[in-house]
């Protein structure tokens, strides 16, 4: 309030300056008891994140002398540990899991070699698993990859006899280590500590995974993700390695997810503890020498625990490694309360066609007949059958554009080398006769993510690795082993692996020249060419992808060619796969003699211009129907 001279009332001022009193209060209030408090926590956070960086070696990574794997192991006391699936060891020096292979997986079909997960430091492939607290005060000895435990019970981790490992820092604290393993790829590790020291301490619980380089049998390829994996929050990380070293550090905090590192069949995963704010992070921390050597790191930071003297303090999370078995993923997810735990297998874009509908059928398909390669087979009648409607569609219309060729010779003989009269006939003719060139290209457009599905599940599903079909096909996940250019082993020497053009891939080129052979003649030379030349390249291609999705090709052709043959002889075409085609002839030499004519070019581009610029006034609106006549352009 001001009086009539301008100046401020004295309750007013009164007012004012409490105000101003008050709100200093509160200032220091909330910086003193919240804004302190919470930065201190955070630089605190910070540093102990830190600390986990460097547990390793501060600054970077350092090359070591490598050694042989076995050499290693047997250098330090190790406890060992095994159930149904898996095998290995940890060392009691650092309590690290860094021994870990499959019981019932190898790495080539003659089963010599177990394929390895895990491998401890200073061999050619680390990777292990630590876990460890970080102290919030800098005088309080915890743990690290030095310490010796001490065992406290049973020596050997089985999934009847969980172990237990003890340290004592000295200086009051006791840590305890309980490892337990299921029947099948997870450990669940707690935590425990006592604190006798006479005072309160905070402490950090943390997990992590390392390794150091890329894999040996790291394949990069597109079709499937590699590397650093997690689901954090809301959102899938999927991080390459290279793009991990360009942005070294990628953090997030939340309540819920896992992280870790996946290979194409293989899965390691720490799962923190759930509900609980938890700090997740990528790392990749370079080597001082060795480009090659960096070391890479996902690892978990939990929320602080605070242990008052006389009590204890225990976090438990858990670890998963093992192989990226589906129906085990989900169930995972589903017992340890982790969301989308099966998205470390890699279903790509079309997820949901891939895994519910490819992945479900194959497996199921599988089981019941015994065979994987049966179980494709089946599975190409189905999808075959699914997409009848739509390549009926396509195969009419091809056999309809072979019907009308002896018109389109016609046509040719004359007008000759008049390239525009030629094209506007052969679009007349092509709505007269109700013959749609769109028709044969869409359907087979629709069936490609059905293709890229299915060769998905191929490709990243367990399932089908080393999975025998009959005969040489003993790997439906591996290329076709025999090779022509030695007559499929008939001849005693090894080929190229380029060159390696199998059994399979050479019926699949037959299969798909019977097909060329029922579609329509081309109208222009390059395209004439390219048909031509795609059955030997795709065969090329193909030759070198798993022997299953050549096998679902080859036979996906053959049916094809039933199909198409059908349809020919119902409309009255003759079909020519062992004959000579005398019209294809003469079609092939009125197309060397030219004009190229692009019918379905000009109908496309027509309609294009159509709809971005709207028809011409001076001509009424068409109705775009391809399947039935054009109408001729009339002026007003």
């Amino acid at each position: 309030m001001i009086d009539k001279q301008g100046d401020m009332h004295p309750g007013d001022i009164r007012n004012l300056f409490i105000f101003c009193i008050c709100s200093l209060v509160l200032y220091f209030l909330f910086d003193h008891f919240y804004a302190q408090p919470t930065a201190e926590a955070l630089r605190q956070q910070q540093k102990a994140q830190a600390e986990i960086i460097d547990i390793e070696a501060p600054g970077g990574t350092k090359v070591t002398k490598l050694r042989p794997r076995e050499d290693v192991l047997g250098e330090s006391a190790r406890l060992s540990l095994s159930n149904d699936k898996i095998f290995g060891s940890l060392t009691l020096k650092g309590g690290r899991i860094d021994d870990i292979g499959f019981s019932k997986h190898f790495e080539t079909l003659e089963k010599k070699k177990n394929v390895v997960l895990l491998s401890p430091k200073a061999t050619e492939f680390p990777r292990y698993v630590d876990y460890g607290w970080v102290a919030k005060e800098k005088n309080v000895k915890v743990p690290g990859h030095d310490t010796l435990w001490q065992v406290r019970g049973n020596d050997k981790l089985t999934p009847n006899a969980p172990l237990t490992l003890v340290w004592d820092n000295g200086a009051g604290l006791v840590f305890s280590r309980r490892i337990e393993i299921d029947d099948k790829y997870v450990f669940k590790i707690t935590q425990d500590v006592a604190n006798n020291t006479g005072a309160a301490v905070t402490l950090y619980p943390f997990g992590l995974i390392t390794q150091t380089g890329i894999p040996k049998d790291f394949e990069g390829r597109w079709i499937s993700h590699e590397g650093p994996i997690g689901y954090i929050g809301e959102e899938l990380h999927e991080i390459s390695y290279k793009k991990l070293k360009k942005e070294p550090t990628l953090t997030r905090q939340t309540t819920s997810g896992w992280l870790g590192f996946t290979d194409k069949y293989w899965l390691t995963t720490l799962i923190p503890p759930q509900a609980e704010n938890v700090k997740y992070r990528f790392n990749y921390i370079p080597s001082q020498t060795d480009p090659k050597k960096g070391r890479y790191q996902v690892d978990f930071l939990g929320a602080p625990i605070e242990i008052a003297s006389g009590k204890n303090g225990n976090v438990s999370s858990h670890v998963f490694a093992g192989v990226k078995e589906v129906f085990t993923l989900e169930d995972y997810g589903k017992n340890l309360g982790i969301a989308n735990f099966d998205l470390a297998v890699d279903f790509g874009m079309f997820y949901f066609m891939t895994k519910y509908v490819f992945f479900y059928a194959l497996h199921f398909f599988g089981t019941l007949t015994g065979n994987m390669g049966i179980a494709i087979i089946l599975m190409t009648l189905i999808v075959r059958t699914a997409v009848f409607p739509l390549t009926n569609i396509s195969y009419k219309s091809f056999a309809k554009m072979k019907k009308v060729s002896p018109q389109i010779m016609e046509l040719r003989e004359k007008h000759g080398d008049d390239k525009a009269a030629l094209q506007k006939e052969l679009m007349e003719m092509y709505g007269r006769e109700g013959v749609n060139p769109l028709a044969g290209c869409f359907p087979i457009i629709v069936q490609i993510p059905i293709f890229f599905a299915f060769y998905k599940v191929l490709f990243a599903t367990i399932e089908v690795r080393h999975a025998p079909f009959f005969g040489w096909i003993q790997d439906l996940s591996a290329p076709d082993p025999t090779s022509v250019f030695n007559l499929f082993g008939a001849l005693p020497y090894d080929v190229p692996t380029f060159l390696q053009i199998g059994v399979w891939p050479c019926i699949m080129l037959v299969a798909m020249i019977f097909q060329k052979k029922l579609n329509p003649p081309p109208q222009d030379q390059l395209q004439r060419d390219m048909m031509a030349y795609f059955p030997f390249i795709i065969t090329y291609v193909l030759s070198r992808f798993a022997s299953g999705l050549v096998i679902y090709w080859t036979i996906s052709a053959i049916l094809s060619i039933i199909q198409q043959a059908i349809i020919m002889r119902r409309l009255g075409v003759p079909i020519y796969l062992f004959d000579k085609d005398e019209m294809d002839a003469q079609m092939k030499e009125a197309v060397d003699k030219g004009p190229d004519v692009h019918p379905l070019a000009e109908m496309v581009e027509e309609d294009v211009e159509e709809a971005l610029f709207g028809e011409h006034d001076d001509e009424p609106k068409k109705d775009i129907k391809p399947l039935k006549p054009k109408k001729k352009k009339k002026k007003k």
